[in-house]
């Protein structure tokens, strides 16, 4: 072999090898795409993620991966990693802090096949957000508690603003919660502005401090540390503890509820994955799944579990969700000035 076809047989061997390592590269990183496509990881602001996660899994094969947090959490998270989201999917919280995050473009727009299901008033008309189950805002009560201090059971959010009740109301914090966020926003919307902020004040001066969580409430009135907690679908703590001494209250004077929404993250790493979640959720199994995990009203046409209220037997409020989602930075602003001992 002379000096040229030995320079023509390197060249060969190293173009063969170069050829074979970006082979076994392309195959290696086909593998992780393949293993990264069993793969969904979750923000929840919503009870019962485990059951929600085996079930989805069991159906799918897609293992879930979690971290639960209150929807302001979520909404916080979203915004510092927008540059590289570190969750594909987040699942329930307060439908207002979705509408901010749509605004803001921490959100992605899926329409799932199963999202005709659900009614126009209860998911975003692009597909940012659609909503799963419908939160009902109410009150539990501590009966032993409030017989204690001479109270009767507040059936009302007037008589629940009662100087009566001094420090006896447990509720959330809006800036965190969105059951909070609800409250407020929707006694707006009863009442007027002009005539709401006046009574949110005799409210509010009822409540010493405010929790992060929404569920806070609820259990500090079945442990008997307040007489009354303002918390989303009371009936769920009192179906959980039958032997316990409450009272669930659904306002006569109105009735505030909102949908727990579902929604791809902007950036997903696994947006195939997000989307068959989304739509796993608003099909007629994964919806039985749900109440199974929360025993919430539904948003489509399942028959909601023993214990849980209908909305017909409810005084609802037509609760605006568009707009008060689009004023929530100014409701918060003004809550968060009016009353600074929260702060």
């Amino acid at each position: 072999m002379n000096l040229k076809e030995l320079e023509l047989t390197m060249r060969t061997f190293k173009f063969a090898a170069l050829a074979a390592a970006l082979i076994a590269a392309v195959c290696l990183s086909a593998g992780a795409v393949r293993a990264e496509e069993k793969k969904l990881t979750m923000y929840v602001a919503y009870g019962g993620p485990e059951i929600i996660a085996q079930q989805f899994e069991a159906a799918t094969g897609i293992k879930v991966e979690f971290l639960t947090m209150s929807s302001g959490e979520v909404l916080t998270r979203l915004r510092a990693e927008k540059a590289n989201p570190g969750a594909d999917v987040w699942f329930g919280g307060g439908s207002d802090a979705f509408i901010q995050a749509k605004k803001e473009g921490l959100t992605a727009p899926f329409k799932a096949p199963n999202a005709s299901r659900v009614d126009k008033a209860f998911k975003d008309p692009d597909g940012y957000w659609t909503g799963v189950s419908l939160v009902v805002v109410g009150f539990l009560a501590n009966k032993d508690r409030l017989a204690g201090k001479g109270l009767e059971v507040p059936m009302t959010w007037d008589e629940l603003a009662s100087p009566d009740y001094r420090d006896e109301v447990s509720a959330s914090n809006l800036n965190t919660s969105g059951t909070a966020y609800t409250t407020v926003s929707g006694i707006l919307q009863i009442k007027g502005e002009k005539a709401g902020w006046p009574f949110l004040d005799k409210l509010y001066a009822n409540i010493p401090f405010l929790t992060k969580s929404g569920s806070a409430p609820g259990k500090m009135a079945l442990s008997g540390e307040f007489a009354v907690g303002i918390a989303p679908d009371p009936h769920i703590l009192a179906n959980k503890n039958p032997d316990a001494p409450l009272a669930v209250v659904y306002p006569t004077d109105g009735v505030l509820a909102w949908p727990s929404p579902v929604s791809i993250v902007a950036g997903a790493r696994h947006p195939e994955n997000a989307g068959k979640f989304v739509d796993w959720c608003l099909s007629p199994e994964g919806q039985k799944v749900l109440m199974q995990a929360s025993p919430r009203v539904p948003t489509t046409d399942v028959e909601p579990l023993p214990g849980v209220p209908r909305l017909s037997d409810l005084n609802l409020v037509a609760y605006d969700i568009l707009h008060w989602g689009n004023e929530r930075e100014r409701v918060v602003a003004e809550f968060n000035k009016r009353f600074p001992k929260y702060q």
